[in-house]
């Protein structure tokens, strides 16, 4: 099963894991639809691909709004054809923290971003995969905040639980159409969205390192291969290992 000549949708694909994402599927072949609310960060990559031999639209987007996501996901089929792949990488990551008990838009922004943003997407790549025939990939953003606390972001913790709810939940009634969905689960990627931690961060995380934009997007890659076309409803951490060890309560591993 190749990707090539299929029309793949990400959003949140002006920097970060959503651009890395864009540019890996697009090297693989794929029409690539970038959207984002970054009218310039869409247009830049949309242009290094194109300049690249490859075949990509950019589409200012806030995946926040419904209308505007159905009118984007109309035109890239319109002029892409219908979407086979979905990278749902649209998000936000409020700095510095804030307490729950600030104003409530503030954490319906988060929320409305976070998690209603990747309903509305998957809701339209849903209809199209479906109408198609040809089955689908659906790959959503979820992050180890979904089951660890992250002191001072309640939002972004309770939005990306919802993402591996949803995860599941759109695998059990779209696996009937030959449609998958998994969701990523990312520790600390290098990205601009967020501050790099400090070295406690690097002492508990077995892998000794926070995750490169690229990884997550081999990882889409992977998932939207014919290897994975029985892996549906699935979380996979890319964390360097951290969601499985309790290093809280964990004494420090001895020299060797």
């Amino acid at each position: 099963m190749s990707i090539a000549g299929r029309t793949a949708v990400i959003t949140g694909a002006a920097s970060g894991q959503g651009r890395a994402t864009a540019r890996l599927l697009a090297e693989k072949g794929a029409r690539v639809a970038a959207l984002d609310i970054d009218e310039a960060g869409a247009a830049s990559l949309a242009e290094e691909i194109e300049q690249a031999g490859g075949r990509a639209l950019a589409l200012p987007v806030d995946v926040s709004d419904p209308g505007a996501v159905t009118a984007a996901f109309a035109e890239s089929a319109d002029r892409l054809g219908p979407a086979y792949i979905l990278a749902a990488a649209a998000a936000v990551f409020p700095e510095p923290c804030y307490s729950f008990l600030r104003p409530l838009e503030d954490t319906a922004r988060v929320l409305a971003v976070n998690l209603l943003g990747a309903v509305h997407c998957a809701d339209e790549a849903a209809r199209q995969m479906v109408d198609a025939g040809q089955g689908g990939r659906m790959v959503l953003w979820s992050s180890i905040g979904a089951g660890s606390v992250i002191d001072g972001h309640a939002a972004y913790c309770a939005g990306k639980a919802g993402i591996e709810g949803l995860t599941r939940a759109l695998a059990a009634e779209l696996g009937r159409y030959g449609i998958t969905v998994n969701a990523v689960a990312p520790g600390a990627i290098d990205t601009p969205m967020i501050t790099p931690p400090g070295p406690d961060y690097y002492q508990r995380v077995p892998a000794g390192r926070i995750g490169q934009p690229e990884e997550a997007a081999r990882l889409v890659g992977f998932l939207c291969t014919e290897a994975t076309e029985f892996l549906t409803g699935a979380v996979l951490a890319l964390d360097g290992g951290l969601s499985g060890v309790n290093a809280a309560i964990l004494p420090s591993p001895p020299d060797l």
